[in-house]
């Protein structure tokens, strides 16, 4: 099972993202990777396959799922091409689980964000699916209107774990991205943004 990385581990890890990005876009659009601070380890569509390949590689590693396209307009955040001078996003390490299946990943931290969010593709992978007449609810964004269920899921940050609700998209966006939102995340923990230092600090606050 791939451990969970320290907090150095984890930022060097999330540099390396942010300094391949725009070749990940390029050569693996829709496809999960496994990668840490000295490269690419697995890459492929399939999310078991990828574990597979990167836990026999008995290296530490994170799972990015690599999205079709950017500067499309989803749920949140809002995407208005590159225009940002200092090209940083605040992505932080999160651990997934449902059930038996467990993903290490990066999720966008998103205060703007009342749920967080994980993608149709995703949640399928995960092992979720729509009960029987199950309806589906609807959210109004600038993109228009997207459908969702809410699922219960175990995350895990910096070693603390806990169950939060997260709205699992039934709309194809076009992108992929994964949001860490406020309900259960903020009251669990103090974030702080450090954007010039490119660096988050979550601080936890228990079950208080």
């Amino acid at each position: 099972m791939n451990k969970t990385p320290s907090p150095d581990e984890s930022k060097q890890m999330l540099k390396w993202l942010n300094q391949n990005r725009q070749m990940l876009l390029d050569l693996y659009k829709n496809q999960y990777v496994a990668y840490n601070a000295n490269g690419l380890i697995a890459h492929s569509e399939n999310l078991h396959e990828v574990l597979e390949l990167a836990e026999a590689s008995e290296q530490l590693f994170v799972i990015y799922l690599v999205p079709r396209r950017t500067a499309s307009i989803q749920i949140l955040p809002i995407r208005f091409g590159t225009i940002a001078r200092h090209d940083w996003q605040p992505n932080y390490y999160v651990k997934l689980k449902h059930r038996d299946i467990e993903v290490s990943t990066i999720m966008l931290v998103d205060s703007g964000a009342e749920l967080s969010l994980i993608s149709f593709k995703v949640g399928q992978d995960l092992g979720y699916a729509l009960a029987d007449a199950e309806s589906t609810l609807l959210a109004e964004t600038i993109g228009g209107r997207v459908e969702y269920v809410l699922r219960n899921l175990e995350m895990t940050i910096d070693e603390h774990s806990f169950i939060a609700t997260v709205a699992w998209l039934q709309t194809n966006t076009g992108g992929e991205q994964l949001l860490l939102g406020r309900e259960v995340v903020f009251d669990k923990f103090n974030i702080e943004f450090r954007q010039a230092d490119e660096q988050i600090i979550f601080k936890w606050r228990g079950d208080s």
